[in-house]
């Protein structure tokens, strides 16, 4: 058995790899946890792991507690899983490899082992970041944005009437809302969603066919209702990418 884990700016999440595939995920926002939480919450198994990769965009703070709780709990320490040239079938796009944050280059090889065909690769968190990926494996390079949370603190930090008037209010689903806190919602949402339906567009002239979708982050719930491709919400999407990471010996 393998522990698999994914530190994001806010959240962790985690899930154990066997011979019979990938577990169900589990997540928490990490902010302000100490090494016995980790464990109390992530390490919990009597038993332990054979290894335990993991993605890392967290920053330092989180690797050290890691490392820390690791060696207290079972006496292991993390393989951090780093961006790579190229890896399980995906050479990496970027003009310095180490440049693509190790997250997006999990999605992409997730999406590239689940689809045999051109893809958009979207995680929608505290940012939201596009990737193209061609049917042979050529990662196109990517896209970031705030993610639409994002957007809404800054709107808020930085004005003075909106803040004010966005106090309360419904959020619907209509574009067009009648109150701010609908609109800024609603504002930010459709931002989002509009720059995913033009990533989609970019890769479809440039391929001459249309990609799959594939969209993952803690701030993508409902977005594939605003956009006008069908899409595959794979909330596990950065743990399946360490899942086919972990099938190569040693672990690409």
């Amino acid at each position: 058995m393998d522990l698999l884990i994914d530190i994001g700016n806010t959240r962790i999440k985690w899930a154990t790899l066997t011979p019979r595939g990938l577990g169900p995920q589990s997540a928490a926002a990490h902010a302000d946890w100490s090494p016995q939480q980790l464990s109390d919450d992530v390490l919990r198994s009597d038993i332990a792991p054979a290894r335990v990769l993991v993605s890392n965009v967290g920053g330092a703070r989180m690797a050290d507690l890691l490392q820390e709780a690791l060696q207290a709990r079972w006496r292991l320490s993390p393989v951090f899983i780093a961006t790579a040239p190229q890896a399980c079938g995906v050479r990496n796009g970027y003009a310095d490899h180490r440049k693509l944050g190790v997250d997006r280059w999990m999605g992409v090889i997730a999406a590239h082992a689940m689809e045999a065909r051109a893809a958009c690769v979207v995680s929608v968190g505290t940012a939201t970041t596009i990737d193209g990926v061609t049917a042979d494996g050529t990662h196109l390079g990517g896209v970031i944005a705030p993610g639409p949370d994002l957007m809404v603190s800054s709107l808020m930090r930085h004005t003075s009437d909106i803040m004010r008037h966005a106090r309360q209010g419904e959020v619907a689903n209509e574009l067009f809302a009648d109150n701010t806190l609908g609109a800024v919602s609603q504002g930010t949402r459709c931002a989002t969603a509009a720059l995913i339906e033009r990533a989609i567009e970019s890769m479809r002239l440039k391929l001459h066919v249309a990609p799959a979708l594939f969209l993952t982050g803690g701030a993508a719930a409902g977005l594939e209702q605003l956009i006008g491709t069908p899409c595959m919400v794979v909330p596990d999407l950065v743990l399946r990418g360490l899942a086919v990471i972990a099938s190569a010996d040693p672990p690409a």
